[in-house]
């Protein structure tokens, strides 16, 4: 029981291993421009007005970039 613990606390719960997991996949396949307000890398998304690059350190940074 310790040692779940231990791991818990070093490694976090399903939740957040797949979060990360899907964070370095998504950053891994779409490798964007750095933001220009922040340096973070920027991933593809899409609106109603058409596609943009969008920071990926969003709500902290909403910082934009034409495709």
């Amino acid at each position: 029981m310790e040692a779940q613990e231990e791991d818990f606390v070093q490694h976090g719960g399903i939740r957040e291993r797949m979060h990360k997991v899907r964070t370095e996949t998504v950053v891994a396949a779409e490798a964007g421009p750095a933001c220009p307000k922040c340096g973070k890398p920027m991933r593809k998304r899409k609106s109603a007005k058409g596609e943009f690059w969008g920071c990926m350190g969003y709500p902290d940074c909403k910082g934009t970039r034409d495709v």
